[in-house]
C-alpha cells in the first residue's frame, strides 16, 4: 500500500450495542409477551459490543485497509476510556475531545422479509451537537493537510447543515482536500435534508455524497417533491441508479450509492456499476461505514471507477460476513478478490 496523507473523518463516536435475533416478527411477539407478564427476560439472542458511530466505524475499517486517518469526535471521559478499549490501539485518538456526552447505540438485526435488517435505537450524546466551532486548531492542522475529509452521520446533529457548510467552506478556502459526505438516514431529523441540499449541495462545497437507497430517497423527493418516480424508492431497486444519476445532474456532485444490489458511482452525465457480492450476512450495522472506508481508501489511492466500487464492495461482504463485526485488512480483501476474480 503507497503511503498517503492521514484523511480526517468526523464527528461521531457511538458505543454499539448488537442485540443479534432471529426473525423480527418473533423477537418482537417475545417481547410482546413479556410486557404483557410484566416483565421478563428475553433468552436466545447473542450480543456484542463494539465501537460504534459512522466516523469510528470507517476511520477503523481505514485502519486495516493500511490507511492511517485522523479521527475527530466528542464524547466524554468514559466515553475515551472505552474508546481505547474498543478500536486498535493503533488507531490515533489524539483529537477526540471529552468534554461533551457518551452517545450510544442498540442495534436489533434479524431477518424481514427475506433480508437481513437492522433497527437502530440511540441516544445521539454529544453528536446532536457537534459544531464547526467545537474544533480546535489543532484540529483544523489536520484538516488543512488532509488528502480527503469525510463529514459522516449528520442525521443525528440538529445543526448539520451550518457544520457541513463551516467546514467545507473552510477546506474550499484552505486546503485542495476533497470533500466527502454521508447524512445518513435522515427520517429521524429530516428538517435537515433541504438546507443540506439548499446551502451545501448546491453550493458545490461537496466533492463526493455516499448515500443508500434510502438516502437517495430522501434527497430526489427534495429537489424534485412531486416526481413519482423517488415516491417510496426503497421498493423499486430499477429506480434506485436512475436516483443517483438523477441527484447527480441536478446538484452536480459525485454521487457513490451502495445498495445490497450493486454499487453505482453517477457524475457528469455518465455512471458506472458494479454489482455486489454474494456473502451470507452475520452483521448489517456498519456496512455502510466499511463501504465507505473501502471508497475512500480507493478514491485517495486514485483507483479507476470500477476498481474503487469493487474494493468498497469487497470490504462490505467481508464485514458483514463476519460474525465478529471485524474490519477485513488489504491482505484479506486482496485474497478475497482473488478468489472472486
Amino acid at each position: 500500500m503507497p503511503t498517503v496523507s492521514a484523511p480526517v473523518i468526523l464527528p461521531d463516536f457511538f458505543v454499539d450495542h448488537f442485540v443479534i435475533t432471529d426473525g423480527l416478527e418473533k423477537f418482537i411477539d417475545g417481547l410482546r409477551l413479556l410486557a404483557e407478564q410484566g416483565g421478563g427476560n428475553l433468552v436466545g439472542t447473542r450480543h456484542l459490543i463494539r465501537r460504534g458511530g459512522n466516523s469510528v466505524n470507517t476511520a477503523s475499517a481505514l485502519l486495516a485497509l493500511g490507511i492511517r486517518p485522523i479521527l475527530i469526535v466528542k464524547t466524554d471521559p468514559q466515553g475515551l476510556g472505552l474508546l481505547k478499549g474498543l478500536v486498535d490501539p493503533q488507531l490515533d485518538l489524539t483529537h477526540v475531545h471529552t468534554d461533551g456526552m457518551l452517545s450510544a447505540t442498540v442495534s436489533i438485526e434479524a431477518e424481514y422479509q427475506g433480508r437481513r435488517v437492522n433497527i437502530m435505537v440511540s441516544d445521539s450524546g454529544s453528536v446532536a451537537s457537534f459544531s464547526f466551532s467545537d474544533l480546535k486548531e489543532s484540529d483544523l492542522e489536520c484538516i488543512r493537510r488532509a488528502p480527503l475529509v469525510a463529514l459522516l452521520c449528520l442525521n443525528h446533529n440538529r445543526m448539520a447543515p451550518s457544520l457541513a457548510h463551516d467546514l467545507f467552506s473552510m477546506v474550499r478556502s484552505q486546503s485542495n482536500a476533497i470533500t466527502f459526505m454521508d447524512i445518513g438516514d435522515p427520517s429521524g431529523n429530516p428538517d435537515i435534508v433541504r438546507p443540506l441540499v439548499e446551502d451545501v449541495l448546491r453550493a458545490g462545497l461537496v466533492d463526493i455524497l455516499s448515500m443508500n437507497e434510502n438516502e437517495a430517497g430522501w434527497i430526489a423527493r427534495t429537489l424534485a417533491p412531486n416526481d413519482a418516480r423517488w415516491t417510496d424508492l426503497v421498493a423499486h431497486p430499477e429506480r434506485w441508479l436512475q436516483a443517483a444519476e438523477y441527484i447527480s445532474s441536478e446538484v452536480d456532485v459525485q454521487i457513490d450509492l451502495h445498495t445490497h444490489h450493486f454499487a453505482a458511482s453517477a457524475k457528469a452525465g455518465e455512471s458506472v456499476v458494479v454489482p455486489s457480492f454474494n456473502v451470507v450476512a452475520n452483521v448489517v450495522c456498519g456496512a455502510g461505514d466499511a463501504w465507505n472506508a473501502g471508497d475512500i481508501c480507493g478514491t485517495i489511492l486514485h483507483l479507476d471507477t470500477s476498481e474503487r466500487l469493487t474494493l468498497a464492495n469487497a470490504v462490505a461482504a467481508l464485514y458483514v460476513s463476519s460474525p465478529q463485526a471485524i474490519h477485513p485488512t488489504i491482505k484479506e480483501v486482496l485474497s478475497f478478490l482473488s478468489g472472486n476474480s
